[in-house]
């Protein structure tokens, strides 16, 4: 009997000795922390999709051009699309994106509200035109020199996009400048 409860104590840790010498799982590999510059951008992109989809949602009912509604249907697939691949990398780096606009911008979606047929035409197509131009240089810095591999690679993508989507835009204002009214 002494031969067992010597052995008892030895006994009791072996399971603590199997699970020392069991191999531990491999870490699952984060991405790197997004740096300011980057968090600055993929808020701002954020924030511009959202305000070009609001924006151009409202040519729906506002805009009187086809033209017009045919490019607003545009950006919102392009820039809801844009606004999916932003997401799924925020969502990579455990953080989310911004779901409000800033003051300034609902302002001017406030002030589009209140606007309809030509006049409607004319400041939605103008701010496409400023806010394409803006975003161009925005986009091309991330790309030259942004940290994150994904997020320079979104920057890269979306240049030939924001340039598509300035000229056609332009395209409009020249059309709306030589429109006539209908009489």
């Amino acid at each position: 009997m002494t031969k067992h409860v010597r052995w008892l104590p030895i006994a009791a840790l072996l399971p603590l000795a199997a699970c020392a010498t069991a191999p531990k799982p491999a870490p699952i590999p984060q991405p790197p922390s997004l740096t300011e510059t980057d968090i600055t951008f993929l808020d701002n992109a954020a924030r511009s999709n959202d305000f070009i989809i609001a924006a151009a949602k409202l040519a729906d009912t506002q805009a009187r051009d086809p033209h017009v509604k045919t490019f607003a249907a545009r950006l919102v697939a392009d820039h809801t699309a844009s606004q999916d691949r932003l997401k799924t990398i925020a969502d990579q780096h455990g953080t989310t994106l911004p779901d409000d606009l800033d003051t300034d911008e609902e302002h001017v979606l406030d002030s589009l509200k209140t606007e309809k047929g030509r006049a409607f035409d004319r400041d939605f197509t103008a701010l496409q035109i400023a806010g394409h131009d803006n975003a161009a240089p925005l986009f091309q810095a991330e790309a030259a020199n942004g940290a994150d591999p994904a997020l320079k690679a979104y920057a890269t993508d979306m240049q030939s996009t924001i340039q598509s989507h300035l000229d056609m835009a332009k395209a409009l204002g020249q059309h709306g400048h030589h429109h006539r009214p209908h009489h």
